[in-house]
């Protein structure tokens, strides 16, 4: 949250400078960045897994608590994995899960998914509750990765 705000402190306070008693080339040194603020570090490699699966509406909830303790759990308990979202979107009758998983390898995904590491890996209730299962996953390379 202090991050988001650092930036519009730095505007007024240099707002306050250039109007008070005539500091502008004050002000315009808290303008400048700071080197060590943004260090050109490159990323580590990462993969994202992207699953996505459809249920009714009205076993959304319980599909979701069901997702998070079998699948999700499974899948941070797995050596490799860098973290997940669940994503949820109702639509009338229809609720869409994405699920969004970060791994630091193929190796990795593996370790979680088997060899056949394209293919969703199907939980064992999940038919009780999918109307929709798509077959196969995506895998992206994270070539970006922002947080607060």
């Amino acid at each position: 949250m202090f991050r988001r705000l650092a930036p519009l402190a730095t505007i007024l306070l240099a707002a306050i400078l250039t109007t008070a008693d005539g500091l502008a080339s004050d002000a315009s040194l808290l303008m400048q960045k700071n080197a060590s603020a943004s260090p050109s570090v490159k990323p580590k490699p990462m993969i994202a897994r992207i699953w996505h699966g459809r249920t009714l509406t009205a076993k959304a909830d319980e599909y979701e608590r069901y997702l998070n303790a079998s699948g999700v759990e499974r899948m941070l308990k797995t050596d490799g994995n860098h973290g997940a979202e669940v994503l949820r979107k109702a639509d009338g009758p229809r609720t869409d899960f994405v699920v969004i998983s970060y791994w630091e390898s193929i190796d990795a995904v593996k370790r979680f998914a088997g060899k056949d590491f394209e293919k969703a890996v199907i939980l064992d209730r999940d038919r009780e509750f999918l109307i929709e299962v798509e077959p196969n996953v995506l895998h992206y390379d994270v070539v970006r990765a922002a947080g607060k």
